[in-house]
């Protein structure tokens, strides 16, 4: 059934309608906890029988009935296969890393063999600008011993004031010079020291990998050695945990193991039933948070209009909502009560889910939730024409 409403009344109505639905996302948060207590509970219990059962079983397996013997049979059949492909993996992975560990320490000695290789090349490089600032040196004091005679005679600046102004030229470029040559002097240290700082820092990244890896082929070959080691024994401990965590009917030949097997099968059926009931929690609070993100983004495009017509004194806007909104936005109260008891749904997995599943699949479905944000969005955008 379509409506009209005011941008006061529109406003209030989708605030309204996020209440709704944080309202059923709340109802359905507390179903979520009471399923996790109760599968944990589940899941303890469980694995307290399977641990128990498990010697049990891998002794007494020749000793056990027909049918139960080949279910065990063809089970420890499959755990061997898939602990030789995981033997084999692990042998694949710690040979895969120990050869990049290797590759880090033959890196690693050859950045230190590069580093000594540069060291007598910047020392022949040093020694040579050093020759050369001790020639420049000596032709410097040459020149001030020639300066200084010239300058001795009372009369001596003005016979030979045009040889010492080209002497005192010469000893300027020659200090250039010697000041250049220092120069490179220093560059070629910084260079020796910056790649002694480069080294450093490649040696302890490369040292940091290698520990890492090492650690890893460590722990892989720990496995490797486990797994092969204990071959035989782990191939029937996994064999026997498998069938133990799999049965969700009493075998037909379960003979002396009936009556152990009897609670194990309910607490296996009723961890199940919980993983269901927890799937479809996660989802459908998955699905409310999404929705109300988009109701959230919506209200505030909404309020934005409205303190715009407020501030400005605009003319009143009326909007025509779609058949489709007010049906959509109508489920709420429904939906809310048929979650409402959550003590007696959370014991209930089953019954939540299918509760839960029937009403989004007929009202909450993707398409429908597209169709209500987007006639919503309409009826907003032609209600605002009206100020144009």
């Amino acid at each position: 059934m379509s409506a009209a409403m005011t941008l006061a009344e529109f406003y209030r109505y989708t605030r309204q309608n996020r209440k709704r639905i944080a309202d059923v996302y709340r109802e359905i948060e507390e179903i979520q906890y009471q399923f996790n207590d109760l599968y944990q509970q589940q899941v303890v219990e469980r694995q307290k029988l399977v641990a128990t059962y498990i010697p049990l079983l891998v002794e007494a397996a020749e000793d056990l009935p027909a049918g139960m013997k080949k279910l065990f049979g063809e089970r420890e059949q499959t755990e061997r296969r898939a602990i030789g492909e995981e033997i084999a993996r692990l042998e694949s992975e710690t040979a895969e890393k120990r050869r990049a560990a290797d590759q880090l320490i033959e890196e690693a000695q050859r950045q230190v063999a590069y580093l000594r290789e540069q060291n007598p090349i910047l020392d022949q490089q040093e020694e040579e600008m050093k020759a050369r600032r001790a020639s420049f040196q000596s032709e410097i004091q040459q020149l001030d011993t020639e300066i200084k005679q010239l300058n001795r005679f009372p009369v001596g600046w003005l016979v030979n004031s045009i040889k010492l102004r080209r002497l005192r030229k010469q000893r300027v470029g020659l200090i250039s010079n010697v000041r250049a040559v220092e120069r490179g002097i220093r560059d070629v240290r910084e260079k020796w020291q910056a790649n002694k700082r480069t080294l450093q820092e490649k040696q302890t990244d490369l040292r940091s990998k290698w520990q890492t890896l090492s650690v890893e082929v460590s722990q892989l070959q720990s496995k490797l050695d486990h797994l092969t080691t204990n071959f035989d024994q782990q191939s029937r401990q996994n064999a026997a945990q498998g069938l133990l965590s799999d049965f969700k009917e009493l075998p037909a030949s379960a003979g002396d193991w009936k009556d152990r097997l009897a609670p194990l099968v309910e607490l296996n059926r009723g961890e199940a039933i919980y993983k269901t009931g927890l799937r479809t929690v996660s989802e459908i609070l998955g699905l409310l948070k999404g929705l109300g993100e988009g109701m959230d983004r919506f209200i505030r495009s909404v309020g934005t209009v409205y303190e715009e017509q407020r501030r400005y004194r605009l003319p009143p806007l009326t909007l025509k909502l779609s058949d489709g909104v007010t049906s959509f936005h109508s489920a709420w109260p429904e939906f809310q009560s048929k979650v409402k008891d959550e003590k007696y749904l959370g014991t209930h997995p089953l019954e939540f889910s299918h509760r839960v599943q029937d009403f989004t699949q007929e009202r909450l479905g993707e398409t429908e939730i597209q169709e209500m944000f987007e006639d919503m969005g309409d009826a907003l955008n032609e209600a605002t024409k009206a100020w144009h």
